[in-house]
């Protein structure tokens, strides 16, 4: 059996090759995920499908599945996603229930759960930054930028940290991909979407991906308040500090590889929204940095930034 595409509407769908449709229904709206264009994503959704349906969260349920086709028919969460509907009064609100969503999720899940998926290492994080020194570093026309001592000293900073690299990421936890359900109670308001690209590693990778947005410069007054309260009720069995210096350096990362992401899709595509997104991610990195313990990387990036 195939699938009709015939009364569908196209859904702004980011960056992914895949492509994303809503079938409006009389009784209930549909939403249809094509990964025609990347079958290891499809495969990879439905098994991460597998791993979160059963904890009390909430993720689309999934109706209809057509193999052949790459598609995937689910449930519509609707259009209020946290970065369509966040303004100063919610500013607490958003990212609290969100956190408490991290909380269950990490409470939730063993060993056991996360075996079919990739684990994340120092070849991943290597590749990650390379983008802002293929793009970033020549859209600032720097032209004395050493990529050795820039890839050694993360190197070595990465080695020392001795990470545990033993639980579920989300990967893209961030208020694009959280929509907010009015009629649910509690932390189940919380809607979360855009898993498939999850693997093992550090515990708080979606905490930073939420508090650090990079692509909204809201205040991070409460974001040290959720750093500790996610601590303090998940298992974590490195002290506080040692916790929260492994969450700034991998979120230096994570930030320095969306510097380099922003910049290419402005050479690409002309867009002045990722100038936005790279002054917010400049300011975030710049946060970052305060609490990352090296002055070689302190210099490079004040370097870099400001130049």
């Amino acid at each position: 059996m195939s699938f009709s595409f015939q009364n569908l509407t196209e859904i702004k769908s980011g960056l992914s090759n895949k492509k994303i449709y809503r079938k409006y229904e009389k009784r209930l709206n549909k939403i249809i995920i094509d990964f025609s264009k990347d079958e290891k994503e499809f495969f990879s959704f439905l098994n991460i499908y597998k791993i979160l349906r059963n904890i009390n969260i909430s993720i689309p349920k999934i109706y209809e599945i057509y193999i052949e086709q790459k598609l995937i028919v689910m449930e519509d969460f609707g259009d209020n996603s946290f970065d369509k509907i966040f303004n100063e009064k919610n500013l607490y609100y958003l990212p609290k229930i969100s956190v408490d969503n991290l909380i269950i999720i990490q409470n939730s899940l063993i060993s056991e759960d996360l075996e079919n998926l990739e684990k994340y290492s120092f070849n991943d994080l290597k590749k990650e930054i390379a983008e802002f020194v293929s793009y970033y570093i020549p859209y600032k026309k720097i032209t004395d930028f050493s990529e050795d001592q820039f890839y050694e000293v993360w190197k070595n900073i990465y080695e020392n940290q001795k990470f545990e690299f033993n639980s579920f990421a989300h990967k893209d936890f961030e208020f694009i991909n959280l929509i907010l359900l009015n009629k649910n109670k509690l932390h189940y308001k919380c809607g979360i979407i855009d898993f498939q690209s999850a693997f093992i590693g550090f515990k708080g990778w979606d905490l930073f991906s939420i508090l650090e947005n990079p692509r909204i410069n809201f205040t991070r007054k409460y974001n040290e308040d959720l750093i500790k309260y996610f601590y303090v009720n998940t298992n974590i069995n490195i002290e506080y500090n040692s916790f929260r210096s492994q969450y700034y350096f991998l979120n230096l990362g994570r930030l320095t590889r969306l510097l380099g992401r922003w910049a290419k899709l402005l050479n690409q595509r002309n867009n002045n929204e990722y100038l936005d997104y790279i002054n917010t991610s400049e300011k975030r990195i710049i946060s970052s940095l305060s609490n990352v313990d090296s002055e070689i990387l302190k210099k490079i990036y004040m370097k870099a930034i400001t130049n």
